[in-house]
């Protein structure tokens, strides 16, 4: 469909005009559904951009990878003109997050390419190398013979994550060495002549004696292994980069609380220094000029700068205030990185001055990306993808780009039409207020290890934001209320145990309802509790037979709906649930696997239920538990379909990519 034209859908295929989608009587309540059916109108992409994964400079051309588009891309952003010269696209994959340089070549490593290529070669023709098995490939190198190696992450795979090679010489990826079993993910590599390295740990699905950093050397001549993580940094998450800088320097950085740095002697891997970066979580993208080193930090946008000689360390500059960074180069005095919005900067090493470019504005073909939250009011409509929100403004049929570090794993409006979100990787809570905010502003920090919101919902009868939060490095998660403005969260920690993180949150009756889910593939999951929020207590607790975590929660009457991750329904009686020694126990259920895929939601509107998945909208019987399909979506979200209603009834969420509204 055209994104620049809005299209009315009628449920019996008619086509019809719509100027504007505001609220006309038929929809200032929701609607009972009439014989023609729902009506569902296309708005466009949900959040067309051009997201980054990676950027390798080749000559005087920044070559950058996307993220969570299709098809998966790289672009060459050339330096000297500020312009994007040329577009690639690759037939497999969605983030583009492996990329390294040698000889002028441009080798990638791909994710979710499950069966086919994920390594890939481009010297002005794109050549497939092959496969590693199993794996989100998350960092690729080059030896100077070149041989490329790679590692990542391999969901189940019992040897945990492996290094693996492509010869030149065969044409074949194979195993290279699997020395940590332990770790959830492969996450840097690097080779020189005689060695290459891994680095790993558990910066997903962690905790449960999952292993923290490691970083290994492997001898290229004989295959021997061996552990040569600096003292410093085993306590850390995990090694999130390994470069090699001349044949004096190996530089080492990890993701921990705080970040660490270690300066390695390649000919015996004796640690020369090491320190911690402050104020950082995780460091990456070194470059070096004689006894200068610079490197980027994932948090505040912050271009390090580090003396070899003196050891004295400073921030550079801050080129993009928020942005997270993923890629550094160097083309004479000019340094030149990118962040994951889009952005692409520079900054002059003679003067200091410092330029930003969008990628898009610069040339870079914008596409609809994967979806991560929709919220609505008040004529907007609010898409979150990764580093942005897309606002769209329906009366005006304008869409703006909302800057935000990280993805917007769940948002809510206030009636005051002030929109609130939970932001990944440990970017807490944020606001934006239309009219006042000109982007989106933090408002509230979360603790480092509690990183990943799952859902945010507002509480209509104590005015508090509830929070359900993975903590992605330890397991487990976090019950978090907020007052709005206050700055001040209170977070309860494993409010379901210490493995189940909290995927869902409703509130009613003046209670906090939490559904708990594992990333990991074996412990407990499916626990229910309520909570009052105000006084921060727990009033009950149970575990299920539900046998799946819990993907949605809400409430309507005297009843709480739930929705497991595999797409079971269920109800719990609240009746006399605020009293002590209540005893909830699930009563109906039913399998919708017919009509819903993995990480449903639910809504609850006026007195209708709603369910969404990538699958399909539908409604569910109140009473029965029968859902009745309303449009179905093949809907293109990155960690499950979501679902949102303005004040007039009407739902949005995606179609494919594409954001419609339908009024049921």
């Amino acid at each position: 469909m055209n994104p620049s034209r809005r299209q009315l859908l009628l449920g019996t295929g008619a086509v019809a005009a719509l100027s504007v989608l505001g609220p006309p009587a038929a929809v200032a309540a929701p609607a009972v559904p009439g014989a023609e059916g729902p009506e569902v109108t296309g708005l466009g992409p949900g959040n067309s951009d051009f997201p980054l994964m990676s950027a390798t400079l080749v000559d005087d051309t920044l070559w950058i990878g996307s993220r969570n588009l299709a098809p998966a891309r790289v672009i060459g952003y050339h330096l000297p003109t500020g312009r994007v010269t040329a577009t690639v696209d690759l037939p497999t994959g969605n983030f583009v997050q492996g990329s390294a340089a040698h000889g002028g070549v441009l080798h990638l490593g791909v994710t979710d390419a499950p069966g086919a290529a994920n390594l890939y070669r481009y010297d002005g023709t794109l050549t497939a190398l092959g496969s590693v098995p199993g794996a989100d490939v998350r960092d690729v190198a080059v030896a100077p013979d070149g041989t490329v190696y790679a590692t990542g992450r391999q969901k189940g795979r019992a040897a945990g994550p492996g290094l693996y090679a492509w010869s030149p010489a065969t044409g074949a990826v194979t195993e290279v060495a699997s020395p940590a079993p332990n770790a959830t993910q492969g996450r840097a590599v690097a080779a020189t002549a005689t060695h290459a390295y891994l680095g790993v740990g558990s910066n997903l699905a962690g905790g449960g004696g999952a292993t923290r950093a490691g970083l290994y050397a492997v001898e290229r001549a004989t295959g021997a292994v061996s552990d040569i993580t600096p003292p410093d940094l085993r306590g850390d998450t995990i090694i999130r980069r390994i470069t090699v800088l001349g044949d004096d320097l190996l530089a080492v950085s990890t993701e921990g609380a705080p970040a660490h740095v270690a300066l390695l002697d390649p000919a015996d891997h004796r640690v020369l220094r090491s320190f911690a970066v402050p104020g950082t979580k995780s460091v990456t993208n070194f470059q070096r000029r004689g006894d200068t080193l610079w490197f980027t930090s994932t948090e505040h946008g912050v271009l390090w700068r580090h003396d070899l000689a003196t050891g004295a360390l400073d921030q550079l500059a801050v080129p993009v205030p928020d942005g997270n960074s993923w890629g550094l180069g160097r083309l004479g005095d000019t340094l030149a990185g990118v962040t994951e919005g889009g952005t692409v900067w520079t900054l002059d090493l003679g003067t200091g001055a410092v330029a930003t470019r969008d990628l898009v504005e610069a040339g870079a073909p914008a596409a609809a990306q994967l979806g991560m939250s929709v919220a609505a009011r008040a004529g907007r409509v609010y898409v979150g993808g990764n580093g942005s929100l897309a606002l769209h403004d329906l009366a005006a049929g304008t869409v703006r780009k909302l800057p935000v570090p990280g993805e917007a794993k769940d948002t809510v409006v206030l009636d005051d039409g002030t929109l609130y979100l939970g932001v990944y990787s440990s970017q807490g809570i944020w606001r934006y207020r239309p009219g006042s905010d000109p982007a989106p502003v933090k408002e509230a920090a979360l603790p480092q290890e509690q990183n990943r919101p799952q859902v945010i919902r507002r509480d209509p009868d104590s005015g508090l934001l509830l929070l359900g939060v993975q903590a992605d490095t330890t397991g487990g998660g976090s019950f978090v209320t907020y007052r709005p403005g206050s700055g001040r969260p209170t977070v309860h920690t494993d409010p379901l145990g210490p493995e189940q993180l909290v995927r869902a949150v409703a509130a009613g009756h003046g209670q906090a309802f939490l559904g708990g889910d594992n990333a990991r593939p074996t412990g407990p999951r499916g626990d229910l509790a309520a909570w009052d929020p105000v006084a921060g207590r727990e009033l009950w607790r149970t575990a299920t037979d539900l046998g799946a975590g819990v993907s949605s929660l809400a409430v309507l009457g005297n009843t709480l709906y739930g929705l497991t991750v595999n797409g079971r329904a269920f109800t719990v009686d609240l009746c006399g649930s605020r009293r002590a020694g209540f005893v909830p126990v699930i009563g109906r259920r039913a399998d919708l696997g017919a009509v819903s895929g993995a990480n449903p939601r639910l809504l609850a509107l006026g007195g209708a239920l709603y369910g969404v998945s990538e699958r399909s909208l539908f409604r569910l019987d109140r009473d029965t538990l029968a859902a009745t399909v309303l449009v179905g979506l093949d809907a293109e979200w990155y960690s499950g379909a979501r679902l949102a209603a303005d004040e007039h009834g009407v739902l949005y969420t995606l179609r494919g990519r594409e954001l419609i509204a339908v009024r049921p």
